[in-house]
């Protein structure tokens, strides 16, 4: 229950005693006290104000006929009584005493009232963007779960001898599929940016095959509608580091608003980078076909919350996320309307520059002598379908397991070089199976293993790695994350600490 004694503060008291000049000192030493409390004892008998001390030049008379009324309550009145006893009698004033039994314990202000109802409201605000932050999770959990699997039954099926209808239909559901599940991805990014949580993963970035593979992506996407040309300006060899995987969601976000506003013409997406003495200054910039938007409202764009104008393209989700990424890359947005029609939205960053022989190169299957065996870990059938699908891809054979307690069974055998490991599953988790299996004697102990999962921040990546895994890969899983995460696992063994999310 709050009280009274919570609005208050517990500056020290003069006697009635004490003189003019003593009290003049001690507001000196306090250059922030309006009031001081005057006590008998330790019973507060009233206050004596700075303005009074100030129109009174004597000094050694004692200040008790300068001092005026107080008023008090016990320090566990509630709150709640307070207020309504406060504004009966006109407010705060000057001050008000807080006591217990009768004894001095502190003073309420104006100013420490507004203070503690601040800090009051503060809290209130963190717990409710707390609140919506964690529904947001528990949907994304939810959801992303059924929708990860449509989407990767429906890669795999478009890899099948299909007529051009059934290829046609298997590409509406991967397009419509993965726009709610980067809907999902927004919702969740932008919360935890509004939390401070949204915590930049750098990497290499070879940044033409960047520009490429966003190309590549969206031509799959949209098999009609506005063209999208992408295009690369800048040295084809230059590599960085930085955090791809945050700079392509900042360009897919703004291609798919710049859509939603173009009904004639084509996108425009543009990546221009520039090297000087050993960094790389990145603008990216996406631009729309349609109208333009007063300048007024452009700024507005970016703030999830307010409609930026009666069109839908360039209002929900992901400008404002966009923002929020570029925020924590500590780089800057902005938003024009351009001569004529449409507008851009251009991004600037500034990188460190990473030798071409440093960066990443593309694989095309695991490395390893012989074929490679893998162990798939995962409860959803669906999920261990795909896993297998891909590590076949890989050119690696496979086992599957349905939860913690079977995979630590058959990693006890030795006969795996790798264990794609869900997080959570029935009888025993990942984290705890992961565990489990690293304290197993030789080699099997030391098996890499790779969390697959939908629960992959910052917070939850370090939890993995440090119960002994060797890298995290979100899903639904990319092919080529799952493959670099794989020959880097297999390379540097059970703890090689790298996040391919």
């Amino acid at each position: 229950m709050t009280t009274i004694a919570d609005w208050g503060r517990k500056p020290a008291p003069v006697p009635a005693s004490c003189t003019l000049a003593e009290a003049r000192r001690r507001f000196a030493e306090d250059a922030q006290a309006a009031v001081l409390v005057v006590v008998d004892g330790e019973r507060p008998v009233g206050l004596l104000s700075r303005a009074a001390l100030a129109d009174n030049p004597r000094s050694g008379e004692v200040i008790a006929p300068l001092m005026t009324p107080l008023r008090s309550f016990e320090a566990d009145t509630a709150a709640a009584e307070t207020m309504a006893a406060l504004l009966a009698q006109g407010g705060v004033g000057e001050g008000v005493a807080v006591t217990e039994k009768g004894r001095y314990a502190g003073l309420v202000t104006a100013d420490s009232l507004a203070a503690a109802l601040e800090m009051r409201a503060d809290e209130r605000s963190q717990r409710q963007r707390a609140e919506r932050r964690g529904f947001v999770e528990m949907l994304g959990r939810e959801i992303r779960t059924p929708i990860s699997g449509v989407l990767a039954v429906a890669g795999l099926l478009q890899r099948q001898p299909l007529s051009a209808d059934a290829q046609a239909y298997v590409q509406t559901i991967l397009t419509s599929a993965g726009g709610v599940l980067r809907l999902l991805d927004e919702a969740l990014d932008l919360a935890m940016g509004e939390t401070g949580r949204l915590q930049p993963h750098s990497g290499p970035v070879h940044l033409r095959a960047m520009m490429d593979e966003i190309q590549a992506q969206w031509d799959a996407e949209r098999a009609g509608g506005a063209p999208i040309l992408v295009s690369y300006n800048g040295d084809p060899d230059l590599n960085v580091t930085a955090d791809g995987a945050r700079l392509r969601q900042v360009f897919d976000s703004l291609i798919a608003s710049a859509l939603r506003s173009t009904r004639r013409g084509a996108v425009e997406a543009r990546l221009t980078a520039k090297a000087s003495d050993g960094n790389v200054w990145l603008e990216g910039s996406v631009r729309d076909a349609g109208p333009g938007l007063p300048a007024e409202q452009l700024a507005r764009i970016f703030d999830p919350s307010t409609a930026a104008s009666d069109r839908s393209g360039w209002t929900g989700l992901g400008p404002a996320l966009s923002r929020r990424i570029m925020d924590a890359l500590n780089g800057t947005i902005r938003a024009e309307s351009n001569i004529g029609e449409g507008v851009t939205v251009t991004f600037q960053l500034l990188a460190p520059r990473l030798e071409p022989d440093s960066a990443t190169s593309p694989l095309g299957r695991v490395d390893g002598e012989g074929a490679i065996h893998v162990l798939v870990v995962d409860d959803n059938a669906t999920n261990r379908m795909v896993a297998e699908g891909l590590c076949e891809m890989f050119d690696c054979t496979s086992e599957c397991a349905q939860d913690g307690v079977e995979a630590v069974e058959a990693a006890r055998s030795g006969r795996f070089d790798l264990i794609l490991m869900d997080i959570k599953m029935p009888r025993m988790d990942g984290i705890e199976a992961t565990r489990i299996i690293r304290s197993l004697p030789g080699a099997a102990g030391q098996t890499p293993i790779i969390a697959l999962t939908a629960n992959a921040d910052a917070e939850d990546a370090r939890t993995y790695i440090a119960c002994g895994m060797s890298s995290v890969v979100e899903k639904p899983i990319k092919p080529e994350r799952l493959l670099m995460a794989m020959n880097a696992a297999l390379n540097e063994g059970p703890r090689g600490a790298i996040r391919a999310a």
